[in-house]
């Protein structure tokens, strides 16, 4: 995980031997079915390895854009921190779901419930 997401997931309880490194999980997108990303946006951002004029050329990021869909849980269309769109917001294989995380986290556990 990015440094910052460790410190945010360990006050939020998550324990730490839950949490992946960036280099083990990145392999593994490519093969992943779906990615649920909650309100992230420059550390899932492709241009982090694909624009050499963003500002985030060269962050490490995770590859959720190789996955086969991405599921993007975010309260708005606003840019990230460094204040660059998202490509992957408009490629056809990611799906948007506007609102509160909790909220609509919540929402899609009870509809898988209910498969």
């Amino acid at each position: 995980m990015p440094g910052h997401m460790n410190v945010l997931l360990a006050e939020a309880s998550v324990p730490y031997d839950q949490l992946k490194e960036m280099d083990d999980i990145n392999p593994e997108f490519a093969s992943t079915d779906v990615v649920l990303v909650v309100g992230a946006n420059d550390v899932v951002n492709a241009a982090a390895r694909t624009d050499k004029s963003a500002p985030i050329y060269g962050m490490p990021i995770l590859n959720v854009d190789q996955a086969q869909q991405v599921v993007f849980l975010k309260r708005s269309m606003r840019p990230g921190f460094a204040g660059i769109e998202n490509e992957i917001l408009y490629d056809p294989k990611t799906m948007l779901l506007f609102g509160d995380a909790k909220d609509s986290l919540n929402k899609v556990v009870s509809a898988l419930k209910n498969l």
